[in-house]
């Protein structure tokens, strides 16, 4: 009697269609569930998205009913407007190629299954609800309810069945578009054999991190003929480095380039605090006015550590960027000029002013900014790979690293100098072929040089560059595959794996093809949604 029932039912959605919604809600009704359909979000081809075919799609997926910052946070209007277009790109080239899917069959799957076909769009996270979502219209005793589908419909997606029954086959469409480029995917021996290597390959490292930042204090030599040298050898970097940045020397608003020494009293000092502090800043300030290197006081005195390292240069400076009082002693000063003692919620600051700039900068003097900036990076960069380099060296012939690490603290300690950038020896937890055994770092060239090791060898033949890091390391313990392990129970179980994955990426690939073309045919147009399109 269930199944009559919904045959019934079945007859009524895919003969009728909407004039039975007409009929049995009423025109008002009727009328109410296409609100909101005429405004349109995106045009693929001849076929329009419109802002109903969204807000539907939305509530299938109840997103509506998550907080609104996560909405926005997780971008849910963004992927349900992708996959709209997602579905209709596929589902254009399912009918070129010859599938077919009548309005009968999504509908008896509706009716029959309880289930709804939704596409989000590519790179949504797998934990959203998207391809088959379960709905229920069954009564108290079991019985499938004709009205609460039709509610369902009418009420709860404000679709006209016809609306309804086109979106399903579209979806349906879609998905043996997906299922026919999947199939293409093969996964060969070869490849199942990487992935277990990759899954069941295991290192241990201790290991020192060596960054230029850390030699700052340690000048280069910047006379004319070490910066002259360096261009002649570096020309076509620097012409390179010059347009990307060409932007930062025209048109310039005034910038002010200068130099400070800070010394702190912030709103926890007290005014005695505060009273010594400006003594003490009032003192230095004398000794520069008299003619003192101020950037040597800075490096000395000023409790601004990160410029003091550079003898207090803070750049070039926007108005706006600082505090209102030390701004308007920064811009009422000429070149070479030093201030009087600037209070500031930071302290107290001394000021002098190095260059000023405004409209365009001559080339040839922002190529010169551009050169002496490259030519101290790429001398810190050596500077730390020759530290590396020596250090590796020790180690290697010590085969200490009690050792290693007492010479690193007894380097620092002379240095004078102690932070996070200081090299130290630090050992990883066991870490595979895809994992990120050193946090903060790319590490890829890291595991490149752990995992190509040979057999017996601890330690690289040199240090790895990390970015603009150098890095050493010895391998402490290697745990590779066992062959005996990879049964065939194994090897299927990671073909299986490895055959989803690959499908799909093939499949996500083949949709970022479908849209480039849509885009290159000018025949993909999307409108930006409104915080009005986020159904929260």
């Amino acid at each position: 009697m269930i199944d009559k029932f919904k045959g019934f039912f079945l007859v009524l959605l895919v003969v009728l269609l909407s004039a039975v919604f007409a009929l049995q809600f009423g025109g008002g009704q009727a009328e109410g569930c296409a609100a909101g359909g005429s405004t349109y979000l995106a045009r693929v081809y001849d076929q329009t998205l419109s802002k109903g075919d969204f807000e539907a799609a939305y509530s299938v997926a109840n997103f509506g009913r998550l907080p609104e910052e996560t909405q926005r946070s997780m971008r849910l209007p963004e992927l349900v407007l992708d996959g709209l277009i997602d579905r209709t790109l596929l589902a254009r080239e399912a009918r070129r190629v010859g599938f077919d899917v009548s309005q009968e069959e999504v509908m008896s799957r509706f009716v029959n299954d309880g289930v709804i076909l939704l596409s989000l769009g590519v790179g949504a996270p797998p934990m959203l609800p998207q391809g088959e979502i379960p709905v229920s219209f069954t009564d108290k005793e079991g019985a499938f309810n004709k009205d609460l589908a039709e509610r369902y419909i009418q009420n709860g997606l404000r679709r006209s069945v016809g609306e309804f029954a086109d979106a399903q086959v579209d979806e349906y469409l879609a998905v043996q578009m997906r299922e026919l480029v999947a199939s293409t995917v093969n996964v060969s021996e070869a490849e199942i054999w990487d992935d277990y290597v990759r899954e069941n390959d295991n290192a241990r490292i201790s290991y020192v991190r060596f960054s230029p930042a850390y030699y700052i204090k340690q000048k280069p030599d910047t006379s004319e003929a070490a910066l002259a040298a360096w261009i002649e050898d570096n020309e076509d970097r620097l012409t390179a480095e010059y347009e990307t940045n060409k932007h930062r020397y025209t048109n310039l608003e005034k910038q002010v380039h200068a130099r400070h020494i800070l010394i702190k009293a912030g709103s926890y000092a007290t005014d005695e605090q505060k009273a010594e502090a400006k003594k003490r800043a009032a003192t230095l300030q004398k000794r520069a006015a008299k003619g003192e290197d101020l950037a040597a006081l800075a490096s000395k005195h000023s409790g601004d550590q990160i410029t003091a390292k550079n003898g207090g240069d803070i750049g070039f400076l926007k108005k706006g960027t600082m505090p209102e009082s030390f701004d308007e002693a920064l811009f009422s000063m000429e070149v070479d000029e030093i201030s009087e003692v600037v209070e500031t919620s930071y302290g107290f600051h001394v000021i002098q002013v190095l260059a000023i700039r405004e409209g365009d900068v001559p080339v040839d003097e922002a190529r010169r900014e551009l050169a002496e900036a490259l030519y101290q990076a790429d001398w810190l960069e050596a500077r730390a790979r020759k530290a590396a380099a020596n250090t590796l060296a020790s180690w290697r012939q010590s085969q200490d690293d009690d050792a290693v690490a007492q010479k690193l603290a007894a380097a620092a300690e002379q240095q004078g100098s102690k932070s996070a950038l200081t090299p130290s020896l630090e050992e990883t937890t066991e870490f595979g072929r895809s994992d990120t055994p050193v946090p903060g770092l790319s590490t890829s060239a890291l595991l490149d040089a752990v995992f190509a090791l040979p057999e017996g060898e601890a330690f690289p033949t040199r240090p790895v560059k990390l970015g603009r890091e150098w890095l050493i390391f010895r391998l402490l313990d290697r745990q590779r595959p066992d062959e005996a392990a990879f049964t065939d129970a194994v090897r299927e179980s990671t073909r299986d794996v490895l055959q989803t994955l690959k499908k799909k990426e093939t499949v996500d690939l083949y949709i970022q093809q479908l849209r480039a073309k849509a885009t290159a045919d000018k025949a993909l147009r999307v409108h930006a949604l409104s915080n009005e399109d986020d159904r929260s």
